[in-house]
């Protein structure tokens, strides 16, 4: 679980530029500010976006998600903390990773922007918890279908 994302400044700089072109950057910015939502919110990195398929030993607990059409956004997760530290086009990320390689290019003297992370909870579970626990069914056989609708409903289409 992540407890806070730290951004290079040059990211948040590239992702603003890349949003003023055309086309594949402009898509690629708007993919990375998906993802970064989605980290902040809670999410896993694994959901948050798609991850390149081959893992990277350049650097130690590198996640490189696919932007599409060439385009990658550079993560090293160390411990609860994510540093998003590089986007880019396939060739530029990978004359990054190599001169960074071996580094630790996260333990940078250059400021990095801080969010925290927001726990998603659901509440929705909780009300349900506290409102009805005495009429939670001991059994699976006295569970009626307004309790599994409740529990399900996510999974189950409004009628």
């Amino acid at each position: 679980m992540i407890d806070q994302i730290h951004i290079h400044p040059k990211v948040e700089k590239d992702i603003e530029q890349m949003e003023s072109l055309d086309n594949a950057p402009a898509i690629a910015a708007m993919r990375a500010r998906s993802i970064i939502r989605d980290l902040a919110d809670g999410m896993k990195l694994s959901m948050a976006g798609r991850l390149s398929g081959s893992k990277d030993a350049r650097i130690n607990n590198l996640y490189k998600f696919n932007l599409g059409k060439g385009y990658r956004l550079v993560t090293i997760r160390e411990k609860r903390t994510l540093f998003i530290m590089f986007i880019g086009d396939h060739d530029q990320c990978d004359r990054w990773l190599t001169s960074h390689s071996r580094k630790a290019p996260h333990k940078t003297p250059v400021p990095l922007n801080i969010y925290q992370v927001k726990h998603c909870h659901d509440e929705t579970q909780d009300e349900f918890l506290q409102e009805d626990e005495d009429d939670i069914p001991e059994t699976l056989e006295n569970i009626s279908q307004k309790d599994l609708h409740k529990v399900f409903c996510g999974l189950v289409s409004s009628s």
